[in-house]
């Protein structure tokens, strides 16, 4: 194909599309192909076939760009192992070194560095508020309709966005190792929304840990800001599935929020609801009407959330149950409580 037509990447892209289709751990990228096997035996397999594909449409690969058997690879910018996906190390080391930004060229050169990466950073939009508010009421000089005017706007540092950028760093050096998705596991959806952002965290139980396989973080819109903790909390739901909805649609699954008025959306009447909100509880309806109340504490969207083992409640074990009841017998303030009126 000739370089420099305006759809060759589309219409390539296509072309491989049907040399490689129904062959089974085959997956392409323009010209680049990775084939994902469980065993070396599958993976021969799957090479013969490749290979014979190829042959039939007269393709041909080019032997000292292919690596064969390898456990972990770089592709299209991550790190693909048979535990999972994350950054580039590389890639990451670069955006530590990059200097604190200058002007507004800078930051957006920066941000975009760490935006390739922020599936893996759970909070994203918390950690880069402060940074987004230099763009506030700049336009973006690609969208200008002075292009050849240069936006050298000098950024004022102060020690809250100069924290920010310093947390943006540590995050993506953190950044959590997401787990490739295992058909009819137990999925569960933890949502928590702020007044600047909503995230989100989308496990899977493997075993009996519970793993991270996709992180949701976005900016809440200004009118968005000024909705009730209850309407924010129901967003980060609807957005949560909207965003998941690949891997939630025919699964069961159970959400997760900190905010115990939710656990009532689905038993209330539909008259106290606004309109907006039954647009979004009946979306959620469609997926799951399973959702349950956990402390904030233990929602943290954050790495540390692939680590949270939820224990069940249990009571310590040199409880004297007897003593509890002989001493409610004994209580007099209780016996009054219970001859009154009162719902005990």
């Amino acid at each position: 194909m000739q370089f420099g037509l305006c759809n060759a990447s589309a219409t390539f892209q296509r072309f491989v599309d049907e040399v490689t289709r129904d062959l089974d751990g085959v997956y392409s990228f323009i010209d680049d192909i990775l084939i994902a096997s469980k065993s070396p035996q599958e993976h021969m397999l799957h090479l013969r076939a490749l290979f014979e594909r190829l042959c039939y449409d007269g393709l041909t690969i080019n032997h000292s760009k292919c690596k064969f058997g390898e456990s972990s690879l770089e592709f299209l910018g991550y790190q693909i192992s048979e535990n999972g996906l994350q950054p580039l190390p590389d890639r990451v080391e670069a955006i530590q070194k990059f200097p604190m930004p200058k002007n507004l060229t800078q930051l957006r050169s920066c941000l975009g560095m760490y935006n390739f990466y922020r599936r893996f950073i759970p909070r994203a939009a918390h950690i880069l508020a402060p940074l987004n508010k230099f763009l506030e009421g700049h336009q973006n000089k690609r969208k200008s309709p002075h292009p050849s005017k240069k936006t050298e706007n000098t950024l004022q540092w102060t020690e809250e966005t100069e924290k920010a950028f310093t947390l943006a760093k540590q995050a993506l050096v953190d950044a959590t190792l997401l787990k490739y998705p295992i058909p009819g596991a137990q999925l569960s959806l933890w949502t928590d929304a702020s007044d600047l952002a909503i995230g989100s965290s989308l496990m899977q139980l493997s075993g009996d840990k519970w793993e991270p396989i996709a992180f949701l973080s976005m900016k809440l819109s200004k009118s968005q800001r000024n909705w009730s903790t209850y309407d924010r909390e129901l967003y980060a739901i609807y957005a949560s599935i909207k965003k998941f909805r690949h891997m939630l649609e025919g699964r069961n699954f159970s959400i997760y929020t900190d905010h115990k008025p939710l656990i009532f959306a689905f038993k209330q009447k539909p008259e106290k609801c606004s309109p907006r909100q039954l647009r979004h509880l009946d979306y959620i309806s469609q997926f799951s009407t399973d959702i349950r109340h956990v402390n904030g504490k233990d929602n943290i969207i954050a790495d540390t959330l692939s680590r949270i083992e939820i224990d069940a409640i249990t009571a310590p074990p040199n409880l004297d149950y007897k003593k509890i009841a002989q001493e409610q017998l004994n209580d007099s303030e209780l016996e009054q409580l219970l001859e009154s009126n009162s719902s005990l």
